[in-house]
């Protein structure tokens, strides 16, 4: 299988629009990758450059140690899979499925056997016969998806493939991605919008903005370590929030709004060595409590005013009014205060992030030295 590297790769386009500016990338041998990042960022623009339906402006696309930025779609041993199915629709499902293969030329009885066993993998035996039209959006993506595995390519690309199912449909469907890519060993590239369907497939998650790559990790290292606001703000499931700091008491507490909150050794040197004003202190509702912790936590705290209360089910998100901004808390159903209610917000200062005015998170090296 195989290891894919994007090398200082641009895609300009013939108005002037920079899709991608200079991504350098490896994607190694049977890696799930999700490239995740928001519309216009660049990430369905860098799937199609792999597949070959795009040029590439400069760079190097390199494929197992050959450079391939030359090779034609039909020779990089790669299968799609589009969000829109693309199927035909006047061809039954097993003729759909079976289509990569008959363009092939392989022989009959082989590709009865292989669409035969693609058809049980995906659970659609029983639609074989019939046409697109006549199943749901959910059969049909997995007619779409059993056309790629048919083939038995070297790397499957994806791109956006469950975004027009039902909720429901897409958690069904993504584990089944997920269990597919196990079995199959492929190296799979997955371009999503949705940060968890990133997070159930994928090895590792690139996050793209503006055209360019800004982190690349596990979801654990974008939420505990983003290199940058942009990254922070974009993953976790309730927004992170950000409210404007300063360093004070020679550096060894951050300011926000009257509030002081005491910084560790290894937070106030960074801080102190990179930080210049204004910061801006990001700290995720779930480190964020209503009340103070045991002794010896880094916990400090800041008044506001209740002002929304979002039920979640065993968890209750608490959005307040305070001096420093808008403060939202994840806590317990159980212990939700009224709206209007005058409350005392702590922060678990070891968790927090604090970012410079270039948008970087000073803290991110000494988060990961601790």
């Amino acid at each position: 299988m195989p290891r894919v590297e994007f090398n200082r790769i641009c895609k300009t386009y013939a108005d002037g629009t920079r899709a991608v500016v200079d991504l350098d990338l490896a994607v190694a041998d049977r890696e799930f990758l999700c490239v995740l990042g928001p519309s216009g960022c660049g990430k369905s623009s860098t799937l199609r450059m792999l597949a070959g339906l795009e040029s590439i402006s400069s760079g190097d696309l390199v494929l197992d140690g050959r450079r391939i930025n030359d090779v034609p779609p039909q020779a990089r041993d790669m299968a799609m899979v589009f969000e829109n199915y693309a199927l035909y629709p006047h061809l039954r499902v097993f003729e759909n499925i079976a289509m990569p293969l008959v363009a092939r030329r392989r022989p009959r009885a082989e590709i009865r056997e292989r669409v035969q066993q693609v058809a049980e993998t995906l659970q659609i035996v029983e639609y074989l016969r019939q046409r697109p039209q006549t199943l749901s959006g959910g059969q049909r993506q997995r007619v779409a998806l059993g056309r790629a595995i048919v083939r038995r390519p070297k790397m499957f690309l994806m791109d956006e493939p469950l975004g027009h199912l039902e909720a429901y449909l897409r958690v069904q469907l993504r584990a089944e991605l997920r269990r597919l890519h196990e079995r199959l060993g492929a190296t799979t590239i997955y371009i999503t919008h949705d940060q968890e369907e990133a997070e159930a497939v994928s090895d590792r998650i690139a996050v793209m903005e503006n055209g360019r790559l800004q982190q690349l990790g596990s979801l654990v290292d974008l939420l505990d370590r983003p290199i940058n606001r942009f990254v922070a703000e974009f993953i976790g499931r309730i927004p992170i929030n950000m409210l404007p700091a300063r360093l004070a008491g020679d550096g060894q507490n951050l300011q926000v709004g009257a509030a002081m909150m005491p910084l560790s050794g290894a937070q106030s040197a960074k801080l102190r060595s990179g930080g210049t004003d204004p910061l801006t202190l990001g700290i995720r509702p779930e480190h964020v409590a209503l009340s103070s912790g045991s002794a010896g936590e880094t916990i400090s705290g800041l008044s506001g005013r209740v002002r929304v209360i979002e039920p979640q089910g065993d968890s209750t998100v608490i959005i307040a009014d305070t001096p420093a901004g808008r403060v939202s808390a994840l806590v317990p159903s159980g212990c939700v205060p009224s709206a209007g209610e005058v409350i005392e917000l702590h922060f678990a200062m070891d968790c927090a992030h604090v970012f410079g005015a270039d948008n970087i998170n000073l803290l991110r090296a000494a988060r990961n030295s601790e």
